[in-house]
């Protein structure tokens, strides 16, 4: 007899079977069982084992009928998916499941749900029925993804090492160290290791480099970027990609690294939530590294980080190269085929313009400020003093002049590794705002000015018209009537023209006239009180004693006299009497002696038939 149940039977075995066949489909029903049995026992097989043969062999039918009540239950459907679902809401987000089946049934009794089978027949119902916890948790269908060539897709993964250095020595987070009393322990740890590990979505090439940090920032991720994306002395595989994967991460979504994605032209996305499949690649990365090299370090451990990520960069060398003896680290995709890493990453070579220089660090450190710039229009132009360029440059958008308004703001961002190129946006009201790519003006004459200016005595072409001039426009026919032009408005008013004239049947609009026909409400107001400060005293009395007390024309004359020198004669006493009858003021002399100077006193009137 053949020794494996999936082995084919030995002639003499199936002449036994079939034997044995006939004789079963002979005897009574209730014999048949025992009738195994025995075979079974003289074999050493089970009587399992021995009816399979008899069905695969010999084509033997027992004749027994499936229970008409196969697959159900006294147990109600709706009792059965109420405990599925608690069972499954008490699944944690690492897979372990917290509530008992117990448990559960015991919570649906309580709330009146029928509960009337024992809890291994729950148990075996959930099975059947694909509804334990198992079962569901492992019902989503994940869509494979694929990248286009080198460089298309990175994916990024930073980790928390088990690793840390104090005093010159690597330390180890040991469980009974670190999670009996996690809390105090963890804390004495100010700087810990965090792992970065970097992965091409198409080579599968593994990138991993290491920090002392005592968290996430931006600052170590901005490290890793100019690392990873960078030239690395023994390394093969560099370039910025076009599509940047990763989570939610604080460090990953802030304004500085997103504003430096952005400069360098690397579309950046989260994987959507529970959706941590599509960034399968680095999460399998992160495992490689830590089963392939730190499991090394416990048996020859390193001093530093620095001597850390020198061992980091040789294991990742040999890992890519598949360099390592007694270890396959080729990739098996769907085709089967077994693909070295840096083979596959070297394909960039049939793929012009895959490989994009990173550019150097201080360029990409302009864009970690972390804030948006902002310029203002002038002539449908704005300057702008690209960090590639290392000059200030004009950029034209009379392309998009409807959309703008001279003295208008826009806010800008310069793109890497396009050659100056500027991303400017336009905001337009009651719509989303305009994204264009402008390149810096190239082309100017011996004399530094743009070739694309007019040429003077050439003609005269008139500059697009911006937003700003067309709401203008608009102004000037509501003002002035249908036709009129920014211009013929301007001659209007230069000439007072009455604006608004059409209005009320050609009578014009009226701004001021109805004014006269509100009639102020009268109100009762208080009795006002006098200021009685001491400076409005001494003021009211001084102008009281000027006004009661002018001088005397004798004494009037003396000042005069005094003012004026030999200009003066006895005419002018007769003219000061005549024309200040009753004295002069103090205040009026220096004019009164100006006059005299000038000869323009008049002649004193004299009465009527004197001598």
């Amino acid at each position: 007899m053949a020794s494996n149940n999936n082995m084919p039977l030995s002639a003499d075995a199936l002449v036994d079977l079939v034997a044995l066949r006939d004789r079963l489909n002979a005897a009574a029903h209730g014999d048949r069982r025992s009738m195994v049995e025995r075979y079974a026992m003289g074999l050493g097989r089970s009587t399992n084992t021995v009816y399979n043969w008899l069905r695969q062999y010999a084509d033997y039918d027992s004749g027994r009928k499936a229970r008409t009540d196969k697959g159900s239950s006294r147990l109600p459907d709706e009792s059965l998916q109420a405990i599925a679902a608690m069972k499954r809401e008490g699944v944690r987000l690492n897979g372990k499941q917290t509530m008992p089946i117990g448990v559960a049934m015991n919570v649906a009794d309580m709330n009146g749900i029928t509960v009337n089978v024992s809890q291994s027949q729950v148990a075996r119902l959930l099975r059947e029925r694909r509804m334990d916890a198992a079962s569901v948790m492992s019902s989503r269908v994940t869509t494979e993804l694929r990248s286009e060539m080198v460089n298309h897709v990175h994916q990024i993964d930073p980790s928390l090492c088990l690793l840390y250095y104090m005093g010159g020595k690597q330390h180890l987070m040991t469980e009974a160290k670190f999670y009996k009393n996690k809390h105090e322990n963890y804390a004495k740890v100010k700087l810990k290791v965090w792992r970065y590990v970097r992965v091409d979505h198409f080579s599968g090439v593994v990138d991993v480099r290491y920090f002392e940090s005592a968290g996430e920032n931006q600052g170590v991720l901005f490290d890793f970027l100019m690392w990873t994306w960078g030239r690395q002395e023994g390394r093969l595989n560099f370039g910025v990609p076009k599509l940047l994967l990763w989570d939610k991460g604080s460090a990953n979504t802030s304004h500085a690294i997103k504003n430096l994605l952005d400069g360098l032209g690397v579309r950046h996305e989260t994987h959507a939530a529970g959706h941590s499949w599509a960034k399968g690649s680095v999460e399998q990365a992160n495992n490689l590294v830590e089963t392939h090299f730190e499991s090394r370090l416990k048996l020859e451990p390193v001093n530093s980080v620095e001597e850390l990520n020198a061992s980091a960069l040789a294991w990742s060398r040999a890992w890519n190269a598949n360099l390592i003896k007694h270890v396959d680290a080729r990739l098996v995709r769907a085709s089967g085929e077994p693909m070295v890493r840096d083979d596959l990453w070297n394909l960039i070579l049939r793929a012009p313009g895959a490989l994009v220089e990173l550019p150097s660090r201080e360029v990409c450190q302009w864009f970690m400020a972390g804030r948006e710039r902002e310029r203002q229009v002038n002539n449908l132009q704005i300057t702008f003093a690209h960090p590639e360029l290392g000059r200030a440059a004009r950029y034209d958008l009379r392309a998009w002049a409807e959309f703008i308004h001279n003295r208008q703001r826009v806010t800008v961002t310069p793109l890497l590794m396009r050659d100056g190129l500027l991303r400017v946006e336009i905001a337009r009201p009651g719509a989303e705002p305009l994204l264009v790519e402008v390149e810096p003006q190239r082309d100017f004459d011996a004399a530094g000015r743009s070739l694309s200016a007019q040429l003077i005595g050439e003609g005269y072409h008139r500059a697009p018209e911006t937003a700003g001039e067309a709401v203008a426009r608009r102004l000037a026919v509501a003002a002035y009537g249908e036709g009129t032009t920014v211009d013929g408005a301007e001659a209007l008013r230069e000439k007072s023209a009455r604006p608004f004239a059409d209005f009320n049947g050609g009578k014009g609009m009226v701004a001021h006239t109805p004014l006269a026909e509100h009639e102020a409400p009268a109100r009762l107001l208080p009795v006002a009180t006098e200021v009685q400060t001491e400076a409005v005293r001494v003021a009211g009395r001084s102008v009281r004693e000027v006004q009661a007390a002018p001088l005397s024309h004798v004494e009037a004359a003396k000042r005069l006299r005094a003012l004026v020198g030999d200009a003066w004669t006895a005419e002018h006493f007769a003219w000061l009497a005549q024309r200040h009858p009753g004295g002069v003021q103090e205040d009026a002399l220096q004019t009164i002696a100006d006059e005299i100077k000038a000869g323009r006193t008049m002649q004193p009137l004299r009465a009527v038939g004197g001598a």
